[in-house]
């Protein structure tokens, strides 16, 4: 079942819905390419071929047909940019023809607080000063920046680091590489247990809602 439908404005589609456990419907449902095929005959666990499925069924409830394909396990398509997101009970995902829009969705829960010294700097952990929601989208931005920058080994401590913000709808990050600086917006909500950030470089051009 469809939680929320195209909360991205513009061009994009985006949609989040509730994982379906009945793999009977899900392999009926999905329109399912080769690839995805393969994907799930070499899925090693029940829980990621739940994922595939979902996330297929979400596509074509959302009107779209993609085709994915995975490099180093980020999901590619020919037509536009697709970014998917999990947690153990949503999936969500946001396709956009012009440019690459970042999505993660996390369940809000005490267990961000066992990474929260190894993700967050001091002065992200002192603006979110143990406020376990906060700390979540922290996590949410530091995730979407990961996606977007494609590069491996990303320390999110040092590299990654995301500005105080009063309004969830509108947060700043920054990605420090070798390379220079690239800067970031993000759109942030809460779901009632998730939360949920989705957003992308600056540089772009990008509408929130």
């Amino acid at each position: 079942m469809c939680v929320l439908k195209n909360f991205v404005q513009g061009k994009a589609i985006s949609g989040i819905k509730e994982i379906s456990k009945d793999l009977n419907y899900l392999y009926s449902y999905c329109d399912l390419t080769a690839v995805d095929n393969m994907l799930l005959m070499q899925s090693g666990s029940l829980a990621r071929r739940l994922e595939i499925l979902n996330t297929r069924a979400l596509i074509k409830d959302c009107g779209l047909k993609l085709s994915i394909i995975y490099k180093n396990r980020k999901p590619i398509v020919e037509n536009g940019f697709v970014s998917i997101s999990h947690s153990d009970s949503l999936v969500a995902f946001v396709w956009n023809p012009d440019f690459e829009i970042s999505i993660d969705i996390e369940e809000i829960g005490e267990r961000i607080t066992r990474i929260a010294r190894r993700a967050f700097s001091e002065d992200e952990l002192k603006f979110a000063n143990d406020d376990i929601v906060k700390l979540n989208l922290l996590w949410n931005v530091k995730e979407c920046v990961y996606k977007l920058a494609g590069i491996k080994g990303l320390e999110f401590k040092t590299q990654i680091h995301v500005f105080p913000f009063e309004n969830i709808e509108n947060i700043e990050a920054e990605l420090i590489t070798s390379e220079g600086k690239r800067n970031f917006l993000f759109h942030g909500k809460i779901l009632k247990e998730h939360s949920l950030v989705y957003g992308s470089e600056k540089v772009k051009t990008f509408n929130r809602i």
